[in-house]
């Protein structure tokens, strides 16, 4: 089962994501900021995290570079409610999967989710969460660029 890790400083928006992941068949964590997340990576190793870029003390641009390092194999979303063009390239270039605004589009996060899910572990089908139907690995939306 693929375990994803949703870094966000708000709890409702936090539990909303771990309540939808799980819904949806996938093992889901929270933690509320940038260093509760470096701590939790260590016990649950995520294939997937979903990163809010503002956050107080360690911001989420910070905490991506440092994911990175731990966990270069991970894909980091970014989500974000009032990040600019430019965060959203920095973050890109800095190895995030893609980037998603606030209102969250949660039929785009399920298919941004399937869509590398797939091509975790391809030659196993391991990683992708049971009765997915497969999509090709194509992607079905666009990236903020």
């Amino acid at each position: 089962m693929t375990q994803i890790l949703v870094v966000d400083d708000e709890i409702a928006i936090r539990e909303v994501l771990i309540e939808f992941l799980s819904e949806h068949g996938y093992a889901a964590a929270g933690a509320e900021n940038g260093r509760e997340a470096l701590q939790l990576i260590k016990t649950i190793r995520p294939q997937v995290v979903l990163l809010d870029i503002a956050m107080p003390g360690m911001n989420g641009i910070e905490t991506l570079k440092k994911l990175k390092q731990e966990i270069p194999t991970a894909a980091v979303i970014m989500i974000s409610g009032h990040a600019d063009h430019d965060m959203a390239l920095q973050a890109l270039d800095l190895g995030a999967y893609d980037f998603i605004q606030k209102p969250l589009d949660f039929r785009y996060l399920e298919r941004t989710l399937l869509a590398k899910i797939v091509t975790l572990e391809p030659e196993t089908g391991e990683g992708a969460r049971e009765g997915t139907h497969g999509h090709g690995g194509r992607r079905t939306g666009q990236r903020a660029r």
